[in-house]
C-alpha cells in the first residue's frame, strides 16, 4: 500500500483545502445559524458528491480513498460539523447504491436534482435500532435537515426483519435539540405514505459494504476535526504567553500537543488504510472499517478534549471553535449508532500495512 497521493488526488485535496479555508472556516458561526444550503449547492457544482461512484450513474469513477480525502480535508481546513451537514444526503446515496436497484433515484441524488436524507437510526451488524414499524399507522422518524425532498428510513417488520423504505410524502413536526446546544438540531418527521425499496436488508450481500461506507465517511469527518483541533491548539499555545514564554514551551503542554499531533496523524493513516482495503476489495475490508471507527471514537475523543484543555477557559467560549469541534465530534461519530455496537463483529482483521 502506497500512502503517497497521485496527481489526481493531490488536485482533489488542493480543491478541498481552498474551499474549506475560504468558504467554511471564516464563516463557521454564521453557518451555524444560517445553515449550509448555499455551500451544499457549491459542493454539487464542484462534483464532490459522487466522487466514489461509477461515471455511468453520474459519479467521478474514483473510490473511498478519494471520498476520505474530500471529507477529511474539508473538515480539517473548514469545519467538521458544517461538512457533516453539507454531506448529510451522502448517507442516503450509500443506502440506494448498495441496498436497492433504484438507479434513477440514485442518479438524481448524486447530481443534486433530488435531495434525500437517511433518517436517524442505530446501525449494527445484525440489527437496526429504528422507531419505524412496517404497517404502522403512525410512523415518525428523525432527520437532520429540512432542505430535503425525500426521506429514506429503515422499518422493522415481522421476525425482526428490516426494510428500506422511501417517502416523498411527509411533514416536519417538532424541532429537536440534542446535546443541550442550539447548534445541533434535528427534526421529527411524520411519514404519511411510503414505498418499500428493499426487504430484509441485513441479509443483502451488500450490507457490509453499506456499513463500511458509513463508517469510513463518518471517521473521515472526525479525523479532520481531530487534525484541525490539534493544529488550532498548537497555534494558540505558541501565541499564549505565561510566565514569560509561550505555553507551548511548558513541558506539560508540549507533551500534550505532541501526543495530539501523533495521534491525529495515526488516525489519518488508519483512515487511508481502511479506505484502501475497501477499494481493493480485501476480504477483511469490513473489519478494517470497524477498527477505524472504534479507534476514531476512542482516540479522537481524547484529542478534541485535550484541545479544549490547552486553551483553558478560552476553550469553552465561542471566541474559539474548539468547543464546537468537541461537541460536533460526539454528534457525528454517533450519527448512526454507537461504533461499539460493531466491535464484536471483527472476524479476520489483518492490520498490517502492505
Amino acid at each position: 500500500m502506497n500512502l503517497e497521493l497521485n496527481e489526481q488526488q493531490e488536485l482533489l485535496k488542493k480543491t478541498c483545502e481552498d474551499f474549506g479555508s475560504k468558504e467554511i472556516r471564516p464563516n463557521i458561526r454564521d453557518i451555524e445559524s444560517k445553515g449550509v444550503k448555499e455551500l451544499r449547492e457549491k459542493i454539487y457544482e464542484l462534483g464532490l458528491f459522487g466522487v466514489e461512484f461509477p461515471e455511468n450513474i453520474g459519479g467521478a469513477g474514483m473510490g473511498m480513498i478519494e471520498r476520505s480525502i474530500v471529507l477529511k480535508t474539508l473538515s480539517e481546513r473548514g469545519d467538521g460539523g458544517t461538512v457533516f451537514s453539507i454531506f448529510y444526503p451522502l448517507f442516503s446515496i450509500y443506502a440506494l447504491a448498495e441496498l436497492t436497484n433504484s438507479d434513477d433515484l440514485l442518479k438524481d441524488c448524486i447530481a443534486g436534482n433530488k435531495k434525500v436524507a437517511l433518517a436517524k437510526c442505530g446501525l449494527a451488524p445484525s440489527y437496526i435500532k429504528t422507531r419505524a414499524k412496517i404497517d404502522s399507522k403512525d410512523i415518525k422518524v428523525v432527520a437532520e435537515d429540512k432542505d430535503i425532498k425525500g426521506i429514506l428510513f429503515f422499518a422493522e417488520g415481522d421476525k425482526s426483519k428490516y426494510s428500506l423504505c422511501y417517502s416523498n410524502d411527509f411533514e416536519f413536526e417538532k424541532e429537536i435539540f440534542r446535546s443541550g446546544v442550539l447548534s445541533s438540531p434535528a427534526f421529527e418527521v411524520k411519514i404519511k405514505s411510503y414505498e418499500k425499496l428493499s426487504d430484509n436488508v441485513i441479509e443483502n450481500p451488500n450490507w457490509e459494504k453499506f456499513l463500511s461506507r458509513i463508517k469510513i465517511a463518518l471517521s473521515a469527518i472526525c479525523v479532520g476535526i481531530c487534525k484541525s483541533a490539534s493544529d488550532y491548539a498548537l497555534d494558540y499555545a505558541l501565541e499564549r504567553i505565561a510566565f514569560g514564554r509561550p505555553i507551548a514551551y511548558h513541558q506539560a503542554i508540549s507533551f500534550m500537543l505532541s501526543d495530539m499531533d501523533m495521534l491525529s496523524e495515526s488516525l489519518e493513516i488508519l483512515l487511508f488504510k481502511s479506505s484502501y482495503d475497501f477499494d481493493a476489495k480485501k476480504d477483511f475490508f469490513a473489519d478494517s472499517a470497524t477498527e477505524l471507527i472504534i479507534e476514531t471514537l476512542e482516540t479522537g475523543r481524547k484529542i478534541v478534549s485535550d484541545a479544549v484543555q490547552v486553551l483553558g477557559g478560552h476553550g469553552y467560549i465561542k471566541d474559539h471553535p474548539v468547543e464546537k469541534w468537541m461537541r460536533d465530534f460526539e454528534d457525528i461519530i454517533y450519527a448512526y449508532g454507537s461504533p461499539v455496537l460493531h466491535e464484536g463483529s471483527i472476524r479476520n482483521l489483518q492490520s498490517e500495512i502492505r
